[in-house]
């Protein structure tokens, strides 16, 4: 099922919100590509550009965040890094290693649970 954007999801600062969507709809294209059969179209054309959104993505949300957000914005890096080693694991794993249900099932799960919950505290520590 794929993931679709709505009003829940929004943080208030448009330029993080844009990103969001697009992150969504490289999942669903990674998704769409694994449910056609098209395993290898997934690993060598939509996980790398997946992964270089987030990278992309990150950076952003990083440079809004400035010496004063504290404690969450150590924990909001935190959370980037461990999501962003879990990605890059994938480049080292034997294609036929790469569950691409299980992984498709954590981005759309760690990527809504990081929305609602750190990005959303973001904007408004940003936004007051």
């Amino acid at each position: 099922m794929p993931l679709i954007w709505n009003d829940t999801l929004a943080t208030g600062i448009r330029q993080i919100d844009l990103q969001h969507q697009e992150l969504i709809e490289l999942i669903n294209t990674l998704e769409d590509a694994h449910a056609s059969g098209q395993r290898q179209a997934a690993l060598e054309d939509v996980l790398p550009k997946l992964s270089a959104y987030v990278l992309f993505h990150f950076a952003t949300e990083e440079a809004m965040m400035s010496k004063s957000l504290g404690d969450h914005a150590e924990r909001h890096r935190r959370q980037h890094q461990v999501f962003t080693d879990r990605i890059e694991v994938l480049r080292y794993t034997p294609p036929e290693r790469i569950d691409l249900a299980e992984l498709i099932a954590y981005l759309k799960q760690w990527l809504i649970e990081h929305i609602m919950k750190t990005d959303r505290e973001l904007a408004r520590l940003i936004t007051g």
